[in-house]
């Protein structure tokens, strides 16, 4: 599992209790995670329906809704199908010859640039903020969570199908995935999952009345109202706006991600990396499966280390030899590389609403605001 599924979760949660059914935005489904999969919560935004936030951050949401995009700069030679204007293969359909993406575009569309992420973290961040105030100002207590941005921006790196693509040859040899790693700290020190945040755990304790009250502050009679709904149209501009930028970035990655699995040249790749761990004495049919095999194998005993090392050393040689990460990223960049015009115009709306989240965390002075351009 990669650095996405600490928020794949809880994002499918926090999205279906941020947009219920039958209110103003519809609900998110996340498919369940292979089993294994147990990693540390981190709190993808603000939940709702038997917590106190309501709405959802777009970096929480955009990993949850779609499998990760990667880098697209990198075109590995020989790698790339004959995806070209005009073709009946432009993503997104409509028929056409389809628009030409710039290279920010097909950055934003594969999710690969990380100032997008930054921005995502600095819109929720900037969310917060602006719910603080506000409830401070009915004389209410709220207690925000922020992202770090230099964790978001690592969201990147990911790589289609392929786990922990980022983990180093180095760090491999020295602890493998982390499995045995997490394995050993979880023994010494078990920690429940999915304990309850500060903010959950004070409106808990709050009586029955109280907790009312806060609650109609917080978001309205409805949940689409009260501090919460103002500082998401301040950050967003709508509600709309909110929307699309916490599904919308994640819809996207997801209709390029289909037609990238289905391109010969990435099956043909992860069956070169099949073979290249076949003949090593590891048979796994793909980076995935692998992952999610060991991941459930591996415990605290040493030789479980070894095997960890040995077979996480190996997935990085064979990567390295069929150019396996190089091939996915190229492939992502050259199926992006012709939408449709409403594919276009979803970029373009997406980069507007980034371009707003920015305007406004600069001038809330939010944390790693300075450091992000925009396209």
């Amino acid at each position: 599992m990669n650095t996405a599924d600490e928020r794949l979760r809880a994002a499918a949660r926090d999205a279906a209790r941020i947009f219920p059914t039958g209110g103003e935005m519809p609900p998110l489904r996340l498919p369940d995670l292979a089993s294994g999969h147990r990693r540390t919560r981190v709190r993808a935004a603000m939940s709702g329906i038997g917590r106190t936030r309501t709405w959802l951050s777009p970096l929480a949401a955009a990993a949850a809704v779609a499998a990760i995009a990667v880098v697209a700069a990198l075109v590995a030679p020989g790698a790339q199908p004959s995806q070209k204007a005009g073709s009946s293969g432009v993503l997104g359909g409509g028929g056409g010859p389809g628009v030409k993406l710039t290279r920010a575009q097909i950055a934003l569309l594969t999710a690969t640039n990380r100032a997008d992420w930054v921005t995502s973290a600095l819109g929720h961040n900037a969310a917060e903020t602006l719910t603080e105030r506000c409830m401070h100002a009915h004389g209410l207590a709220y207690y925000p969570f922020f992202y770090r941005t230099a964790e978001s921006a690592t969201m990147a790196t990911l790589v289609l199908e392929v786990p922990n693509a980022s983990i180093g040859l180095a760090a491999r040899q020295a602890d493998g995935y982390g499995f045995y790693s997490r394995a050993v700290r979880e023994a010494a020190h078990p920690t429940p999952q999915d304990q309850p945040d500060r903010e959950t755990k004070y409106v808990a304790s709050l009586p029955a009345k109280a907790k009312q009250r806060y609650l109609l502050a917080l978001s309205g009679p409805h949940r689409t109202g009260g501090c919460l709904a103002a500082a998401t149209r301040q950050v967003y501009g709508s509600l709309a706006n909110a929307r699309f930028a916490i599904t919308g970035w994640g819809e996207m990655q997801g209709q390029l991600n289909g037609p990238v699995r289905a391109d010969p040249a990435f099956g043909a790749v992860i069956a070169k990396w099949s073979a290249c761990m076949a003949a090593h004495g590891y048979n796994y049919p793909s980076p995935d499966n692998l992952y999610n095999r060991l991941a459930t194998r591996i415990g605290t005993a040493l030789a479980d280390h070894a095997l960890e090392i040995r077979t996480a050393v190996q997935d990085y040689k064979c990567s390295q030899a069929v150019r396996l990460i190089a091939t996915i990223r190229a492939l992502q960049a050259n199926h992006a590389r012709y939408v449709s015009k409403a594919l276009a115009g979803e970029v373009a709306r997406l980069t507007r609403v980034f371009a707003r989240e920015v305007k406004v965390a600069r001038r809330l002075h939010v944390a790693g605001s300075q450091m992000t351009s925009r396209h």
